[in-house]
């Protein structure tokens, strides 16, 4: 029999126009989605996205078929000239390349080194997709080629071939190489060729030489620490130098050693274990060149290293053309050291035309091969060394810049207190712990006394004081306390940046980018780098004249006479806290020169004071360095616009003197002493003066010098009353960056402030040890 099947129910009314409606829903719905194509706007959108992929793909493969794979890759001498264009030295690779076989060395060195830079190397083709997709994410935000995403076959590429041009055709020629070689070569010796030409710093390419110019040692021997610290700087060699930046490179390892432990490479154990022991001990940086000019080529490596972007470029052929003047960099290597032969301490001295900010010489210790730690651009284990009063005229800068005359007056106790930490308070002294009545602005900054500019601080605001000291050519990332103490010099600092913020007094009041490299071409001719002259408003001009003014006092007939040269110069001398620090900063209108001497270890010298070695090693360097210069001057300040405070209304002297009568205040020149007026005095120009001729910076008691000699205004005898102490200078309280400050050494000193006692001898004079 055969089955039939009834129809099926009719539906109902109401169920057809459901479904009628539901239908024709979909199919307005579907209907944009199937006829796109017909639309001609979206061809405008398809025809060229399908012609650029077309074109894309076209040229990958052509660069796939044509251009040959690279056979090696190694570093070509980058030739560096002075500014006359005559070679002075090459930049080398440091320790002569060496090529290992992978078989030879240690597991865990290769496994590190993927560990770092591709995890998944032996599981992709030269390209890492995930890698891809997240640099393109990357790129495309930025507009750019920020992100590689590369593997290791694509960095050897990149290395021997295709260069570092961030651009998406040397992307395109990078990938298409990468999958050639992997065609050509198993993951082994790929791995191997990587390992035998990656730069890893220092000017070491390949990690035979890397574990000599590091660690002193064969790649053979590298342990698990060694390798793992090695594979992570291996992304910025130069920045992540464990000498250099200890606390970035100890981050890597551990993102190298937590990627072994993930992947399998080392357990548990070991990780904690090696995590443990910290960074291993890394040898300083060497180099080629122990000549006269080790110092400044090792500052213009670092400096390649952050113009060129990746590291192994300044090893790849290029011409550099450097601001060195070779004559003012031998004479400055000869005087440190000469002035340190035979000393416990070390030296520095940084060369500046504060014209257009170019670094005539560099020296960063006595002797590159015994010393490689460059003290003119960095300190162990901090970012510089501490300035001490050679901080100073940052303090007298911003005090003018608020419309204050040089000739106003402040007491001169032998101690004050002032803030620090918060709401604690500190105790300053003064050098020697001596009182000097009332001084002068002008007399406080040639006698360097602690106690006036504190005051002055105070008026100003620390904080002013900071800003200033950043426009005049300190560096913004360079951390200066905004505290009362930061007129003595507490910030850290280092020779080539006080040399750089001392420039606009010398050129009036314009600040200088200092100069290492003027231009950087390759082999080709091709510019990647031209320095421009970049200078910028500091401080008024004539404020700048004013500074320049107080400081030619120092020289004249202060703390800083041992800097004499002859012709119109100015500076400050500086020492810091138990002589750890001593310094010279001075200038003429076409030179600034800053010089420090110190302990690497930072502990205390024996009574070196800014005015002592540092002021003897600038005066040398300066007078053979001006030597066939012609001598120049520095225009006169104009004190007109500057209000005068806190002078005193005339007064009666207790006894005659050659100055001084019973009547009115009567100045040098005979003339009477206007006291209403900003300046009572005629002011003798610093050439004028007198100096006293003492062999150290420490003052007698029996020859001092009044303030009038030292090249200022000539103030009333002081009252037979006790000088003014907010504080009694036995009641010492605290604070190490404060208290005794040495900053400075008054020598020769203002008269103290009259005592009941009678003037020690020459023999009873003692000093506290302070500098």
């Amino acid at each position: 029999m055969s089955k039939t099947h009834a129809p099926p129910p009719p539906p109902s009314e109401t169920t057809t126009e459901l479904d009628a409606s539901e239908v024709e829903r979909d199919v307005d719905a579907q209907e944009p989605k199937r006829r796109w194509y017909r639309r001609w706007w979206a061809w405008l959108l398809v025809l060229p996205a399908a012609a650029l992929l077309l074109v894309g793909l076209l040229a990958f493969f052509l660069v796939f078929a044509s251009v040959p794979l690279p056979e090696d890759v190694g570093a070509r001498a980058t030739v560096l000239v002075d500014r006359e264009g005559n070679e002075i030295g090459t930049l080398n690779a440091e320790v002569a390349r060496e090529d290992v076989d992978l078989a030879s060395l240690p597991e865990h060195v290769p496994q590190a080194v993927m560990a770092a830079e591709d995890a998944g190397f032996y599981g992709h083709s030269g390209l890492s997709p995930t890698g891809i997709v997240r640099a393109l994410f990357e790129n495309v935000k930025a507009g750019g080629i920020e992100q590689g995403g590369s593997t290791i076959t694509q960095q050897y590429v990149k290395n021997a071939l295709v260069g570092n041009d961030r651009t998406f055709l040397r992307k395109a020629k990078e990938a298409a190489l990468a999958i050639k070689m992997e065609q050509r070569f198993d993951k082994d010796r790929i791995l191997e060729m990587y390992l035998n030409t990656i730069y890893w710093g220092r000017g070491a390419f390949g990690v035979e030489a890397a574990a000599q110019t590091y660690y002193g040692t064969a790649s053979s021997d590298l342990d698990l620490n060694q390798a793992a610290t090695l594979a992570g700087i291996i992304r910025a060699p130069e920045a992540l130098d464990p000498v250099d930046n200890p606390e970035a490179a100890d981050a890597r390892r551990e993102v190298v050693l937590t990627g072994m432990l993930e992947a399998g490479w080392i357990d548990e154990p070991t990780y904690d274990a090696t995590v443990a022991e910290g960074l291993p001990e890394t040898t300083l940086r060497k180099t080629a060149d122990l000549g006269p000019n080790a110092y400044y080529m090792d500052a213009v490596r670092r400096e390649l290293s952050t113009l060129l972007g990746d590291d192994a470029e300044m090893y790849r052929g290029l011409r550099v053309t450097l601001e060195i003047d070779p004559a003012l960099q031998e004479l400055a290597q000869r005087m440190v050291a000469t002035h340190t032969q035979g000393q416990a301490y070390s030296g520095a001295l940084v060369s500046i035309d504060p014209r257009d900010g170019g670094v005539r010489a560099l020296v960063g210790g006595p002797d590159f091969s015994e010393q490689e730690l460059n003290v003119a651009v960095r300190s162990p284990n901090t970012p510089g060394r501490q300035a001490g009063s050679a901080f100073k005229p940052f303090t007298l800068a911003a005090y003018i810049a608020d419309g204050k005359s040089p000739e106003s007056r402040f007491p001169a106790p032998a101690s004050i207190e002032v803030p620090s930490g918060g709401d604690g308070t500190a105790e300053v002294f003064n050098y020697s712990r001596t009182g000097f009545g009332e001084l002068s602005v002008r007399e406080a900054t040639a006698s360097s006394v602690n106690t006036v500019f504190m005051q002055m601080v105070m008026e100003t605001g620390p904080e002013r004081v900071v800003e200033l000291a950043h426009r005049l050519g300190i560096p913004d990332d360079v951390e200066l306390p905004a505290e009362p103490s930061i007129a003595l010099g507490t910030g850290s600092v280092t020779p080539l940046e006080m040399a750089t913020a001392y420039s606009p007094f010398a050129n009036g009041g314009l600040s200088i980018e200092p100069r290492l490299i003027t231009r950087v071409e390759t082999e080709d001719g091709e510019v990647l780098h031209e320095a421009d002259v970049v200078q910028s408003e500091a401080i008024d001009e004539n404020d700048a004249w004013i500074v320049t003014d107080l400081l030619r006092g120092v020289i004249t007939g202060g703390t800083g006479t041992a800097a004499d040269i002859g012709r119109p110069a100015a500076g400050k001398t500086g020492t810091t806290d138990d002589y750890v620090d001593a310094w010279f900063v001075g200038y003429v209108p076409q030179l600034v020169t800053s010089v420090w001497v110190g302990n690497l270890d930072n502990t205390p010298m024996e009574d070196v004071t800014g005015g002592s070695a540092p002021a003897a090693m600038w005066q040398e360097y300066m007078a053979g360095a001006l030597e066939d210069e012609p001598v120049e001057d520095f225009p006169p300040p104009d004190l007109s616009g500057k209000s005068a405070e806190n002078l005193p209304p005339p007064a009666p002297s207790p006894s005659p003197s050659p100055t001084v009568s019973k009547g009115p205040i009567v100045c040098e020149d005979g003339s009477p002493a206007d006291p209403e007026a900003a300046t009572p005095c005629p002011i003798p120009s610093p050439t004028e003066t007198t100096t006293t001729d003492l062999p150290t910076e420490v003052p007698t008691a029996t020859d001092e010098p009044s303030p009038a000699e030292t090249g200022s205004q000539e103030s009333p005898s002081p009252s037979p009353s006790p000088s003014p102490s907010p504080t009694d200078a036995s009641t010492e309280t605290s604070s190490s960056s404060t208290q005794d400050d040495p900053t400075e050494e008054p020598s020769p000193s203002p008269s103290p402030s009259p005592s009941p006692s009678p003037s020690p001898s020459p023999t009873e004079t003692t000093t506290d040890g302070s500098g």
